[in-house]
């Protein structure tokens, strides 16, 4: 799973990878910034260093939580807010993260998704997958320079995109701005053949809330704006195509 920010983000497949680890398949969390420049709590506003610290600390509590190995958890680092201006290089990094994990799914989010960091990373996460499983470059020709040679990268992943804010669960492409009555009936009628994954896991819902309980510093807004789609039993995917939109060969289960 990759996530933007060290926040709540993470918990956007809170619901999946707590039934993953009930179920006993491994997860392996990156998360691409570290957070230092949104604060929503009501008390006074720490220097950006500190937010950074602290929703550090959140979140590697909400992987606690989620049973993620300390081993499977990984920081990218890359400042907050900025990702646009170091694309190339967080495709390499996901790119290396593929090759060591060697995931049959990958989960990111939107390539339609408001906040620019969150598109970012869906366009760098498409193109790294494409690089290493479209285009061969998973296993150079002849090994790496000490005559060794890397171990194939296993079959291409699925590559599914999260929501992270309210609305955007209904729109496959993204969700425009602003909404017509036009574009809200076609994105319906496209529903029907553009299926998503939909997990129903209700017996890990008091997982994925204590792990949404663990982010202090943004009781403010998971406390409003995001309670209501994070807060339940429920998670919705959209498979992403080459193109970083919805898939129409995706698929509807109930669970995974």
């Amino acid at each position: 799973m990759l996530s933007p920010h060290q926040d709540d983000e993470t918990i956007g497949c809170g619901l999946l990878m707590a039934e993953k680890a009930n179920r006993g398949i491994p997860v392996a969390v990156a998360v691409a910034t570290d957070g230092r420049n949104g604060w929503y709590s009501p008390t006074p506003r720490p220097a950006p260093h500190d937010i950074a610290e602290i929703r550090r600390r959140e979140w590697h509590r909400a992987l606690d939580v989620l049973a993620v190995p300390k081993a499977d958890r990984f920081e990218l680092c890359f400042p907050d807010g900025e990702l646009g201006d170091h694309e190339s290089e967080v495709t390499d990094r996901i790119g290396a993260l593929l090759r060591s994990v060697r995931p049959s799914q990958v989960f990111v989010t939107r390539p339609g998704d408001p906040h620019h960091d969150h598109r970012v990373l869906a366009r760098a996460t498409r193109q790294a997958v494409a690089q290493i499983y479209d285009s061969g470059l998973g296993v150079p020709h002849g090994g790496v320079a000490d005559g060794s040679s890397l171990s194939p990268t296993g079959p291409r992943p699925q590559v599914f995109t999260y929501r992270v804010y309210p609305g955007e669960g209904m729109w496959p492409d993204g969700r425009p701005a602003p909404v017509t009555v036009a574009q809200f009936v076609r994105s319906v009628l496209r529903l029907v053949g553009r299926r998503p994954l939909l997990l129903r896991a209700p017996g890990s819902r008091a997982t994925k809330v204590a792990a949404i309980d663990a982010y202090d510093s943004q009781r403010r807004l998971l406390g409003g704006e995001l309670r209501y789609v994070w807060d339940a039993g429920v998670e919705l995917y959209w498979p992403m195509d080459e193109h970083g939109s919805g898939d129409a060969r995706g698929q509807s289960e109930r669970s995974t």
